[in-house]
């Protein structure tokens, strides 16, 4: 690969991954709990499929073909509407926010 794609790959980490800074133990993700992260931004709510780490705040996108955020597009499902659920602030003034710019990040665990 060429330098330019280096480029490339730090823009498209940048949009599909928050990385916890406050985790207390430094430790490599593990990704394994599908959520659903709901995003405040240009005075509108969206929604992602994520999947959040065990042991901290950091989450990934899950992603799909042509749709690396794993934005949906639609109303959610009610299986969707059970999953744990991440929520975050965005100050963007752009069309796509970018993961690692998040603010106000929280956790809530469905209670089953």
């Amino acid at each position: 690969m060429g330098r330019g794609h280096l480029g490339i790959r730090k823009i498209y980490k940048k949009e599909t991954e928050y990385n916890d800074k406050k985790k207390e133990i430094k430790h490599k993700c593990n990704f394994d709990i599908h959520c659903i992260l709901k995003v405040n931004f240009n005075n509108k709510i969206e929604y992602y499929n994520v999947m959040k780490c065990r042991e901290c705040l950091s989450f990934i996108s899950i992603r799909k073909h042509e749709n690396v955020q794993g934005h949906i597009f639609r109303e959610l499902t009610e299986e969707e509407k059970e999953l744990p659920l991440i929520t975050a602030n965005s100050n963007t003034k752009y069309l796509i926010c970018n993961f690692s710019d998040l603010e106000n990040v929280s956790y809530e665990q469905k209670n089953s």
